[in-house]
């Protein structure tokens, strides 16, 4: 399952759902997004936690160099997959 990404957090609500409904795997399209703000990445830590508790991959699919040095710094990067 793709979702499309965009400035707000929202879009991370239904990858929530997929995994909560059973999937093993969603990957989420940064390609259309220029930044990321502290909403977004509260909402990317809690979705990595559910992943882990329920044994699914995240994958963070066209994420820009900015956004993954952020990801880094946090130490966001070791729970997705790029």
């Amino acid at each position: 399952m793709v979702v499309r990404m965009t400035t707000n957090a929202l879009w991370i609500d239904d990858a929530v759902q997929k995994i909560k409904g059973g999937e093993r795997e969603v990957m989420l399209d940064f390609s259309a997004v220029p930044r990321i703000d502290g909403t977004v990445v509260r909402a990317l830590e809690e979705l990595a936690g559910l992943a882990d508790e329920r044994s699914a991959r995240v994958v963070l699919r066209s994420v820009n160099v900015d956004i993954y040095r952020v990801l880094k710094q946090l130490k966001l990067t070791e729970r997705f997959t790029f």
